[in-house]
C-alpha cells in the first residue's frame, strides 16, 4: 500500500500546491475579501474528502485520522512528526506546508485549513476542534496542528 502511495503522491503533491497556487493569487489580488470564498471552497472539498475517507476506512476514530494523515505524509513528504495520537486527539508538526504556503498569512493558512477540518469532522461524523499552533504561513519554522474531539 505504502508503494502504491508513492506513486500517486507527485499527482497529489501537484494537485495541493496548485489549490495554494490559486488561493494565493486570489487572495493576493483580492485580500481578506477573498478569505470567506477560499473557506467555503476549502469546506465543501473537505467533506467530500471526508465522505471518501468513511468509505474507505472500516474504523472510524481519531487513530485512523493520523493513520490517513501518516499514508498522506508518505506521498507529499512533508516530514510530519506526530506529536499526540489517541482516540480523542492528534497532534501534529510537519516540516512543509502542503499547499505552499511559506511566507503568506495566517488568515490564508486558516481559510485553506478549514479542508483538513472538515475531512475530519465528516469522517468522525462529529464536530473536532482545529487549533492551528504554528504555520509556515506566517513565518513559523514548521506547521503545527492539533484536532481533538469536542
Amino acid at each position: 500500500m505504502e508503494e502504491a502511495a508513492k506513486g500517486v503522491g507527485p499527482m497529489m503533491k501537484l494537485m495541493m500546491m496548485g489549490m495554494g497556487a490559486l488561493s494565493k493569487a486570489f487572495y493576493q489580488r483580492d485580500g481578506k475579501e477573498a478569505i470567506p470564498i477560499i473557506t467555503e471552497v476549502m469546506s465543501r472539498g473537505g467533506v467530500e474528502w471526508g465522505k471518501l475517507m468513511q468509505q474507505m476506512a472500516p474504523v472510524k476514530s481519531m487513530k485512523a485520522v493520523g493513520e490517513s494523515f501518516k499514508m498522506m505524509d508518505s506521498m507529499l513528504d512533508m516530514g510530519m512528526e506526530i506529536v499526540e495520537l489517541s482516540d480523542d486527539v492528534f497532534h501534529f508538526k510537519v516540516s512543509k506546508c502542503p499547499n505552499g504556503l511559506e511566507g503568506t498569512s495566517r488568515e490564508l493558512c486558516e481559510a485553506m485549513s478549514t479542508n483538513e477540518a472538515k475531512m475530519v469532522n465528516t469522517f468522525l461524523g462529529q464536530e473536532v476542534e482545529t487549533k492551528i499552533l504554528k504555520t509556515a504561513a506566517a513565518g513559523d519554522e514548521k506547521c503545527e496542528m492539533i484536532f481533538s474531539k469536542k
